[in-house]
């Protein structure tokens, strides 16, 4: 015999495992904000005012394979993809440069989202994270929800007595950066293209002091722009032939890092320029985003801490070569030349050890869906299930199985 409360929980566990499919469902099948738009039109038809349905433009990424981006080569199907197309929802489509694996699109993203405030439909509102006061350095940071769900971060970092010359190279220098930033346990150039504007495609290998997330891999291209007395740097992931992925290590196919330095009074001696500096990043670690989150704010004091006094030598050492506002021919990525990534046998037998050490004690990572934008291979043409779907299914037919086994005993 059923229980009228057994009978009540069973329906509630079935009912919320029917949201939860239809959820995913949705989010995979249809353009962000499109719910949003969609209430939004019933609301002023409550009001009287009609039904205006106002659907989100499509995703430039969506467009892309609509007219043909599949017939794209490994070379260029990259480096024609603005990092817009990562997260989609942007105010308006912007003409794609392929000179370059960074073009002039990716800077667009960034001053629409940055200096023009542009509104990201179905985006959460900037929320305060932190702010962290050194001798030399005030750092306040923010963070907001995407229309994927995943999140986006924005600082503003103050260094004094130092200029946007000096903070590019410093945040360019990878092997000074080596130095300080522990997560970073190896780094090499990939490929290095127009030296004038510090173009470059480098890998990352990080490790992370969370048990929860094993090393990353990460290949990124680079840029740096000029405009009206600032300097702009762009970074974001992308495929390349000469770095292929690593076995037993995650490739981070999503992430995009950008920021705009410039010159400003120091706050603390007029006399004395000091370095504004404006970032905004993302990057998908493929785990639950709660715990991604949490990652990045428990980390961030930590960073911020290391990078303060590693601006003062760097910039210390940079002047004993060249003036503060000018340019320094030795900085990293100003003359070089293109460099094969080194993957010897004793590179990979030691980071597949170190990640699989690592992955033991925190579990199997979790391969989310990269719904927006997900940089993958011309190759890949099957679009794999969202693996939330298939415990959901397995637990929901489970209930069904056992309810009606149940229902035939009585």
């Amino acid at each position: 015999m059923y229980s009228p409360s057994g009978v009540l929980l069973r329906r509630f566990a079935l009912a919320v495992h029917g949201f939860v499919i239809a959820r995913e469902v949705w989010r995979h099948c249809t353009i962000p904000g499109t719910f949003h738009a969609i209430a939004a039109a019933v609301w002023g038809m409550l009001q009287g005012k009609g039904f205006d349905l106002r659907l989100p433009e499509v995703p430039p990424h969506v467009d892309a394979l609509m007219t043909g981006a599949k017939e794209l080569n490994v070379n260029s199907s990259v480096a024609d993809n603005p990092v817009a197309d990562v997260v989609g929802g942007t105010s308006r489509n912007v003409p794609v440069v392929t000179d370059w694996h960074v073009t002039e699109a990716d800077l667009q993203f960034f001053q629409q989202r940055i200096e023009q405030e542009a509104v990201i439909l179905g985006a959460g509102k900037w929320e305060h994270m932190t702010d962290i006061s050194l001798d030399s350095l005030n750092y306040t940071a923010w963070r907001r929800r995407l229309p994927s769900g995943k999140t986006e971060y924005k600082s503003v970092t103050v260094a004094e007595n130092a200029t946007a010359e000096e903070f590019m190279d410093f945040y360019l220098d990878d092997p000074s950066r080596h130095t300080w930033d522990t997560m970073i346990t190896d780094h090499s150039i990939v490929e290095s293209g127009p030296s004038q504007e510090r173009c470059q495609v480098v890998h990352w290998l990080r490790t992370f002091p969370f048990s929860f997330i094993s090393q990353r891999e990460y290949v990124i291209a680079r840029r740096v722009w000029r405009q009206d007395g600032a300097l702009y740097g762009i970074m974001k992931s992308v495929s390349h032939p000469q770095a292929p992925a690593v076995s037993g290590i995650v490739r981070m196919d999503v992430f995009y890092s950008m920021w705009r330095s410039r010159t400003i009074p120091d706050p603390t001696d007029p006399s004395r320029p000091a370095c504004e500096t404006v970032l905004l990043h993302h990057e998908q670690f493929k785990i639950p985003e709660n715990l991604a989150r949490f990652a990045v704010r428990h980390g961030m004091a930590g960073f911020v801490k290391k990078m303060a006094p590693a601006v003062k030598a760097f910039v210390a050492a940079r002047r004993e070569r060249v003036d503060a506002f000018a340019a320094d021919p030795e900085a990293y990525g100003v003359s070089s030349q293109p460099v094969p990534l080194a993957r010897t046998p004793s590179l990979l037998s030691t980071t597949e050890s170190e990640t699989s050490d690592s992955s033991s004690g925190s579990g199997e990572v979790i391969k989310e869906f990269c719904q927006h934008g997900q940089q993958t291979s011309p190759k890949v043409k099957r679009r794999r299930v969202p693996p939330i779907v298939i415990p959901i299914l397995a637990a929901g037919a489970a209930m069904l199985l056992t309810g009606h086994q149940r229902g035939t005993c009585s």
